[in-house]
């Protein structure tokens, strides 16, 4: 895929502050669900859909990324590509169904809704639609196809934007294509091969805005006509809540494509497995400044982790959960010493001192990269960090001199204070507001609630390396606050959790996304223990 070199230096990193696709389709659908996936984080159960609308899309591209033999007309063409629709869709139901038997919080009955030939069907219609190209390309006589980033191949190494990051020890097959004189069927197959995420490549395919607030992912791109045609795979029919969703979706993806690449995209189109439909979208993009209002929008709405929401949507937006909830099925928990409810813990504080040091960006633990800096005052050092990419950039134009930073997130990693700076937060030469001792910074918390959802994933860095993470959220009666985990800090009673579980959480580190707490979780110091299950 024509990616760009990801802000984030490892794959973990994925900014909820960011406008892509989906929060900006989600928020046009219902507002009140974008507010609780995007800024609260809190999701709804895995359901089998969810689960093969991935697999299935991962298998498509996979069958797409190889090389056909010697054959003389289509029909031989589709006849060998049905080889391999029947062993990747076996492979595809076996592995969908050990990622939904796997999630912490799954609902509905996996072998209802798959099996083989429902998906050998679906990745038949996704190769008939391709082979539509291949034919087109045949009778054109060819096509391009000498693009610097060429469309993956299984034959061909990958690219990769970071090559430095990429594991040296693997050695990939180096077979270009020859191409005839007078066009081939294999020479139309190849040509017209779309760009797919190469499953090979654990870095993100991702085009990303030069600013770095928005970020969008294509499925399929293809080029081989002399334009540029961005196509959107879908699992369903074209019907249902979601598909008025798709001309948003893909003009975002025309718009960010255009502002992040030379030439322009000509043509948007939704490639419906189910029934093998291809919807030609209107090409309309909204303007820079539109999208920016979007996310300007998106960044100002009020922040408050009380839960559930004081009026809840009609529930008739395609993925709302949560948020046409007016009450919660569980009893809230009775909270006693040395448990605090979540509205005690402290959110914003005051500091005085002399700013030092600056740095960044460079990663944080999530991979996003931040700026940074040092606070001293008297013999104790802390450090500051912007609390997500871009929350605060003007960190480093603040003088190196005693200086008094308002409104700054208290919080701790790997044992040492940290304050975390936002939009909300400045850096004064004078303020004649309350301020705290860096000394006495709370850094931990004791709290006392209900499981409400639950999820891991799993995955690898752009060097390689495998990362997890682990989060939940808890409810206190009035609040949700998200809980993570990482890494080896990840033990087996968290990965026994379940909705409903009451859970008692003492001495969790504090951290902040989207200016709202978050509770860590440290293998050293951090106990929790599971007080009852539903």
């Amino acid at each position: 895929m024509p990616a760009q070199l990801p802000p984030e230096a490892l794959s973990i990193g994925r900014a909820r502050s960011r406008l892509s696709a989906s929060s900006l389709t989600t928020f046009q659908r219902c507002p009140k669900q974008w507010f609780l996936n995007y800024r609260i984080g809190l999701k709804g159960p895995l359901n089998p859909h969810q689960v093969m609308g991935i697999v299935v899309e991962d298998a498509l591209c996979s069958i797409l990324m190889h090389r056909p033999p010697v054959v003389d007309s289509i029909e031989e063409l589709r006849k060998w590509s049905d080889t391999l629709v029947e062993k990747y869709a076996s492979n595809a139901l076996d592995t969908g169904k050990s990622r939904f038997e796997d999630a912490m919080w799954s609902v509905g009955n996996f072998d209802e809704h798959f099996n083989v030939e429902y998906v050998s069907s679906m990745l038949k219609n996704g190769v008939t639609l391709q082979l539509e190209e291949v034919e087109k390309c045949y009778k054109a006589g060819g096509g391009l196809h000498d693009f610097d980033i060429p469309a993956p191949c299984w034959e061909t190494p990958p690219h990769f934007t970071q090559p430095e990051k990429a594991n040296s020890m693997v050695v990939w097959n180096n077979s270009p294509h020859i191409f005839s004189d007078d066009i081939t069927w294999q020479d139309a197959w190849e040509i017209a091969r779309p760009w797919v995420k190469d499953p090979r490549n654990p870095e993100p395919q991702r085009m990303y805005h030069l600013d770095k607030w928005a970020a969008g992912e294509c499925d399929l791109v293809h080029r081989w006509d002399g334009k540029t045609r961005i196509i959107d795979i879908k699992m369903g029919d074209g019907g249902g809540k979601f598909a008025s969703s798709l001309p948003g979706q893909l003009n975002f993806y025309a718009w960010l494509w255009n502002e992040t690449h030379d030439e322009e995209c000509d043509g948007i189109e939704g490639w419906y497995l189910t029934n093998g439909l291809r919807k030609v979208v209107e090409l309309n993009p909204l303007s820079t400044s539109d999208y920016r209002k979007i996310y300007k929008k998106m960044k100002s709405w009020s922040v408050d982790n009380k839960f559930p929401l004081e009026t809840k949507c009609d529930g008739n937006s395609g993925g709302c959960y949560w948020c046409s909830m007016s009450e919660i099925q569980y009893d809230p928990p009775t909270i006693k010493m040395p448990c605090e409810p979540l509205s005690s813990i402290p959110s914003r504080v005051n500091v005085k001192g002399r700013l030092q040091g600056a740095w960044g960006p460079l990663p944080n633990h999530y991979g996003e990269p931040v700026l940074g800096a040092m606070i001293k005052s008297g013999d104790k050092m802390v450090t500051i960090e912007e609390s997500q990419p871009n929350a605060y950039p003007s960190m480093h134009d603040a003088p190196q001199d005693d200086v008094v930073i308002t409104g700054a997130l208290p919080g701790v990693w790997r044992g040492q204070s940290r304050l975390y700076l936002d939009e909300l937060s400045s850096i004064e030469t004078d303020s004649n507001l309350e301020l705290t001792r860096m000394g006495m910074l709370r850094t931990k918390a004791n709290v006392h609630g209900v499981v409400l959802s639950c999820s891991k994933r799993d995955g690898k860095r752009s060097d390689g390396r495998p990362w997890s993470m682990l989060s939940f959220h808890i409810w206190d009666g009035e609040r949700v606050a998200e809980v993570v985990a990482f890494g080896s800090a990840i033990n087996a009673t968290m990965l026994s959790l379940r909705p409903g579980y009451e859970v008692v959480i003492t001495s969790a580190e504090l951290g902040w996304r989207e200016g709202l707490v978050q509770l860590r979780i440290d293998s050293r110091s951090t106990r929790m223990e599971i007080k009852s299950k539903v």
